[in-house]
């Protein structure tokens, strides 16, 4: 998937709710069940009280600390973190056999989809191709998440009308793209990267909760509950990634032209010849030495592209 990128005046935003907010609800949830009883015993709103009073304001600041610490540390694994719900998993062990089944699991709904539009010609004008293409990659193999084959299906079809690969592209679009639309692109990534951290914070919560609460009956409720936000959260980031999806699409369309300028290439007089010069650019950006791009006559007192 493609990286986030942000300013730096939205880092300080960006860190807060995509690291500090999970961080303090995984070690929230588990000190709390620690601090009130468990796993010994079924946890007590007052036992947790007493040992918090008894830990007077020496336990906030290390509760404060290690929330800081938490966050800190979780900072880097941020992109990884989202690529475990996106379902780039191991091959080998259980998530190997894990993914293998998801991969399954949804070749099978694509095929039920494009089944039914094959029988059914009149679902086609009520958009189920348009579905089918925005919920699953056609050229690329399949993830076994829905979150996954969402983003990568944007990642295949975004650039491709002028035959650009949107993974390369939009490193480098990015940094000419003007403020308006990086703050409107900046802030579906955000909400789709929250969404997404919230499900995996709820879910590790609610394994950890399980494991402390696994011998007091009624109190696994409580991982249950977590386990239902979890997946609550995981259709938020669905959603997310689907306006994420489309903002980049928009980006793309209109500002793609821009890079052209900022690259001071010549520009195309049609899309054919803007494909032309972007099958060139993106054998550039892979390495090759043998693509041949034509520059624009410089302009007299021009330093800079505007």
């Amino acid at each position: 998937m493609m990286a986030s990128e942000s300013g730096i005046s939205e880092l300080p935003l960006r860190f807060k709710l995509v690291n500090a907010v999970p961080a303090a609800l995984v070690v929230t949830t588990a000190g709390a069940l620690i601090l009130g009883g468990a796993p010994q015993r079924p946890p007590s709103f007052d036992v947790l009280v007493a040992r918090a009073q008894a830990a007077n304001w020496f336990g906030a600041v290390g509760a404060i600390a290690l929330l800081a610490i938490g966050a800190l540390l979780l900072e880097p694994f941020e992109l990884n973190s989202i690529r475990v719900l996106e379902g780039y998993w191991s091959t080998a062990g259980p998530l190997g056999r894990l993914a293998r089944f998801g991969r399954w699991l949804h070749e099978r709904r694509r095929s039920r989809l494009q089944f039914l539009a094959k029988m059914h010609p009149e679902l086609v004008e009520e958009g189920i191709d348009d579905e089918i293409q925005t919920r699953w990659p056609q050229a690329w193999p399949l993830l076994p998440t829905a979150l996954g084959n969402r983003l990568r299906a944007f990642e295949e079809q975004a650039g491709s009308a002028y035959q650009l690969d949107t993974i390369e592209l939009w490193p480098r679009l990015y940094y000419a793209l003007p403020e308006s639309a990086l703050g409107t692109v900046n802030g579906y990534r955000t909400q789709l990267d929250v969404a997404s951290r919230l499900s995996l914070s709820l879910l590790t919560s609610a394994l950890i909760a399980a494991g402390l609460l696994f011998a007091h009956g009624w109190w696994l409720t409580l991982p249950a509950v977590l386990v239902l936000s979890s997946w609550l959260a995981y259709r938020a980031a669905l959603a997310a990634a689907g306006n994420y999806c489309v903002a980049v699409r928009a980006v793309i369309d209109v500002y793609r032209l821009k890079l052209l300028q900022a690259m001071q290439l010549k520009m195309p007089a049609n899309l054919g010849e803007e494909q032309v010069i972007n099958e060139a650019l993106s054998r550039v950006w892979r390495g090759d030495p043998a693509a041949d791009l034509t520059y624009a006559p410089a302009e007299p007192g021009r330093v800079t592209p505007s």
